[in-house]
């Protein structure tokens, strides 16, 4: 079964996207920060990793570089309230990003890219 980690401080928006990753059939856990992760966590695999990238204390991308060293993963989406366009195209120069959606989303969209992998 493909596994999916959400990270997202907004309740609302994690529930959402928690819950379409659980219709997907994927197995799915769904976090508020990293403080919650794991030792198990950071030995799995994930197929994809969906998080915010706007945490108290640490920089945008600074958070995406913490994520993509800490956690084993294989697609990163960016899912945020932070939709100006400086910050995702310094996401989007990054290395492994699979997509970045600023908030409202389209939930059809993050379906179609979790689907086609």
């Amino acid at each position: 079964m493909k596994k999916v980690l959400v990270i997202q401080e907004d309740i609302i928006i994690l529930k959402i996207l928690e819950r379409l990753v659980s219709l997907n059939n994927f197995e799915c856990k769904a976090i508020r920060s990293l403080d919650e992760l794991s030792i198990e966590d950071q030995e799995t695999n994930f197929d994809f990793i969906i998080t915010d990238i706007l945490f108290e204390g640490i920089a945008p991308l600074e958070f995406v570089a913490q994520v993509q060293e800490v956690l084993l993963h294989k697609n990163l989406l960016i899912v945020t309230n932070m939709g100006q366009d400086k910050i995702k195209q310094e996401i989007f120069a990054l290395r492994g990003i699979t997509g970045f959606y600023a908030v409202p989303i389209d939930l059809d969209e993050i379906e179609a890219i979790i689907q086609a992998y």
